[in-house]
C-alpha cells in the first residue's frame, strides 16, 4: 500500500490541484454565469480537494489493513484475466499507432479541423427549454381594439384549451403593458408525475387549437428557462440609426417580412407601427388674421373641447367633482366635425373653424423609440420548433447584414442580449480554464512539454462532445458549456497518469521515450478505463432525469458523458504519440529496449 501510495502521489496531487482549478475561472465569472454556477465550482473544487486528501491518507491505510496479499475470488481472476487480455490488445494498438505517427498525426489533425467545423454549425441558445409545467400564450387584437374586444377572444381561447386533461389552472390580463389590444393567458399543468405529454406536446396542441379563433392573433411559447432575460417574445433584434423615425421602421420592416417568408419563425412583429391615426390642424394664419381670430385663440379653443383636461371643481354632499368640458362624444370620434366647432372672435363673432384651418388625417407611430440615444425598432421573434432561439437570432442577423444601410446598426435586448452576454462569458472562462491548467501543470511537473502532451487530448474529447449535438441531441448552451468546461479537467486526468509514470521509468529505468511511454501505457490502461467508467455512469443519472431542470441536466451529463469516453480512447493514442515528438530527448547512452524487469513501483 506505501509503495503503491509512493507511485501515484505525484499523480494524484496533479489530478487533485487540476481538477480544482479548472472551476477557478467559474467561481470568479460575474454575471448570469458567475450567479448560476459559483456555488457548482467551489462546492467541486472542495471535493476534489478532500477526495485527494483521502486518497492519499485513508485510501493507503484502509488497503494496508482490510487487502488480503494471495486472496483471489473466482470474479476476481475472470476479470484479472479479462484485463490481462485487454493490456495485451492495447500495447499491440498502440505500438502499430507509433510505428505509424504521421497516419495518427493526420487523422488527429482532421478531427481537430472537423470539431471546430462542427462548432461553427451547432445550434445554439441561452439554455435548453424546460418543461416548466405552465406556457404563456400572447394575444395581439387590431391596433385600436377596445379591452372589451380583446377579452371577448381571450374568454373564447379559455374556452378552447379548458378540456385538456393536463391543464391544471388558467389565468389571462387583458390590457397587460396598457395596451388595451393586448393579453397576456396563462395555462398551468398537473405535476410532471401526473400527466402523460410534456410541454413541447401540450404547446402544439394548444397552438393547433388557437389557429381555430379568428380575429385576433394567439401564439403560445414557453416562458424565459433563466432570471432576469425579461418578458416576451425570446429573441429581440433592435435595429437602430440616426436617421428619421420613418426611414428605421421601413428598414425594420423589410427586415420583418423577409424573416417571416424565410419559414423559421411562427410569428415576427415590429415594435414600431404607423398605424396611429393623427389629425393635423393646419390654420391658415392670413384667413384667421382677416376674421379677427388670434391662433392661440384657436389652439386653446381645440385643447379645451377635445383635450379632456380638467378645468376645475365642484363640491356637493361632501363630495367633489370634476370639471371635464368636452364637445359630445359624435364630435370626437368624427375629424371632420372638427370643422363644426365654433370660435370667437376678438369682435365677438362666431366663426366656424372650417373658416380658417385645414384638416388632413395620417397614420404615425404612436410612440418614437430610443435605444442608446439612437431611434430604433424592436423586432421580436418567436422560432418554430426545432429552431433554436441562436440560430433564429442568427436568420435575423443575416437579414440585417443584408438590408439595411451603412447608416444601420443592430443591437439586442431581452434574452437575446443575454445570450450574447453570457456566450462570451463563458468563452472567457473556457479560455482561462486551459490557461490555469496549463500553468498548474508546468509548476507540478516542472516543465512546459510534459502540461503540453497531457493537454493534446482535450480536443478531442471536445470532439466527443460536440457530436452529440451536432446531430441534434442537444444544443450549444450555458449549461453544455460548463460541461465542456468541466471535461478538460476530467480527461487531463488521463494523461497525467501516462506522462507522469513515463517519466519515472525514464528517470529509474533509463528506458527511451517509445518505449517509457509504451509501458506506461499498457501499466495505467486499467485505472484509466476504471476512471472513465466511474464518470461516465455517474452522469447517467443527469441524462435520464426528469422534472424540474431535466433539460439543464439533460445538457450538462450529455457532453461530459460522450465527451470522456471518446476523450478517453484517443487519449490512449494521442497522448502515446505525442509523447515521443514532444517529450524530452533520449540520452545517447540508453538502451534501444526497455528493461525486462520492468517494476511499476518506485524503489526504496
Amino acid at each position: 500500500a506505501f509503495n503503491g501510495m509512493r507511485e501515484i502521489a505525484t499523480a494524484i496531487v496533479a489530478m487533485t490541484i487540476t481538477l480544482a482549478a479548472v472551476f477557478a475561472p467559474l467561481a470568479f465569472t460575474g454575471g448570469l454565469t458567475g450567479a448560476l454556477f459559483r456555488e457548482f465550482a467551489v462546492t467541486l473544487a472542495g471535493s476534489v480537494v478532500l477526495s485527494g486528501l483521502i486518497a492519499m491518507t485513508i485510501t493507503p491505510m484502509m488497503s494496508a489493513r482490510l487487502l488480503k496479499a494471495g486472496q483471489h475470488s473466482r470474479f476476481q481472476r475472470i476479470v484479472d484475466g479479462t484485463f490481462s487480455r485487454v493490456e495485451h490488445v492495447y500495447e499491440r494498438a498502440v505500438t502499430a499507432s507509433l510505428r505509424n505517427r504521421p497516419v495518427t498525426l493526420i487523422i488527429v489533425v482532421a478531427l481537430v479541423a472537423l470539431t471546430g467545423f462542427m462548432f461553427t454549425k451547432t445550434s445554439t441558445e441561452l439554455a435548453p427549454e424546460e418543461d416548466q409545467g405552465f406556457l404563456l400564450s400572447l394575444v395581439t387584437a387590431p391596433r385600436y381594439a377596445t379591452s372589451d374586444y380583446t377579452e371577448t377572444y381571450v374568454n373564447q381561447i379559455l374556452g378552447l384549451v379548458r378540456d385538456i386533461p393536463e391543464t391544471r389552472a388558467q389565468f389571462s390580463a387583458v390590457a397587460f403593458g396598457g395596451a388595451t389590444n393586448s393579453a397576456f393567458v396563462g395555462f398551468a399543468f398537473k405535476d410532471w408525475a401526473d400527466r402523460k405529454r410534456n410541454s413541447k406536446e401540450l404547446q402544439a396542441d394548444i397552438t393547433a387549437r388557437l389557429a381555430k379563433v379568428a380575429g385576433v392573433q394567439a401564439f403560445v411559447f414557453a416562458p424565459p428557462t433563466l432570471p432576469g432575460s425579461g418578458g416576451g417574445l425570446p429573441i429581440s433584434m433592435v435595429v437602430r440609426s440616426t436617421g428619421d423615425p420613418s426611414e428605421v421602421f421601413e428598414q425594420a420592416e423589410k427586415i420583418k417580412n423577409k424573416a417571416q417568408a424565410s419559414g423559421r419563425f411562427i410569428v415576427v412583429q415590429n415594435s414600431m407601427a404607423y398605424d396611429a391615426p393623427q389629425v393635423t390642424v393646419t390654420i391658415d394664419r392670413e384667413r384667421a388674421a382677416a376674421l379677427n381670430l388670434p391662433i392661440a385663440d384657436v389652439g386653446n379653443t381645440l385643447t379645451l373641447l377635445v383635450g379632456g383636461a380638467e378645468v376645475a371643481q365642484f363640491d356637493r354632499d361632501s363630495n367633489s367633482y370634476d370639471i371635464i368640458p368636452q364637445v359630445p362624444q359624435e364630435f370626437r370620434d368624427n375629424p371632420e366635425k372638427l370643422g363644426e366647432y365654433f370660435i370667437r372672435s376678438v369682435d365677438g363673432k362666431m366663426v366656424p373653424l372650417s373658416a380658417v384651418v385645414k384638416i388632413s388625417t395620417n397614420a404615425s407611430p404612436a410612440a418614437i423609440e430610443q435605444f442608446n440615444q439612437l431611434n430604433s425598432s424592436t423586432i421580436s421573434a418567436l422560432p418554430l420548433p426545432g429552431v433554436t432561439t441562436g440560430d433564429g437570432l442568427k436568420v435575423l442577423e443575416d437579414l440585417a447584414k443584408e438590408t439595411l444601410p451603412d447608416t444601420f446598426f443592430i443591437d439586442y435586448s431581452g434574452q437575446s442580449r443575454q445570450e450574447k452576454e453570457q456566450g462570451n462569458t463563458i468563452l472567457i472562462a473556457f479560455a482561462a480554464a486551459v490557461v490555469v491548467i496549463y500553468l498548474v501543470l508546468a509548476a507540478q511537473f516542472e516543465s512546459f512539454r510534459d502540461p503540453l502532451i497531457i493537454m493534446m487530448a482535450v480536443p478531442l474529447s471536445i470532439f466527443g462532445a460536440i457530436v452529440p449535438l451536432n446531430i441534434g441531441l442537444g444544443t450549444l448552451n450555458i449549461y453544455t458549456q460548463v460541461g465542456l468546461i468541466t471535461l478538460i479537467g476530467l480527461i487531463t486526468k488521463h494523461g497525467i497518469l501516462l506522462v507522469e509514470f513515463a517519466n519515472q521509468q525514464r528517470e529509474v529505468h533509463g528506458m527511451r521515450r517509445r518505449d517509457a511511454i509504451v509501458a506506461s501505457a499498457k501499466v495505467r490502461l486499467r485505472p484509466i478505463l476504471m476512471t472513465t467508467a466511474a464518470m461516465a455512469l455517474g452522469v447517467v443519472p443527469l441524462i435520464i432525469s426528469s422534472g424540474a431542470g431535466a433539460a439543464a441536466r439533460y445538457s450538462m451529463g450529455l457532453v461530459i458523458f460522450t465527451g470522456i469516453l471518446v476523450g478517453t480512447m484517443f487519449t490512449l493514442f494521442v497522448v502515446p504519440m505525442f509523447y515521443t515528438f514532444i517529450a524530452s530527448k533520449d540520452l545517447p547512452h540508453l538502451a534501444e529496449k526497455p528493461d525486462p524487469k520492468l517494476m511499476p513501483a518506485l524503489p526504496d
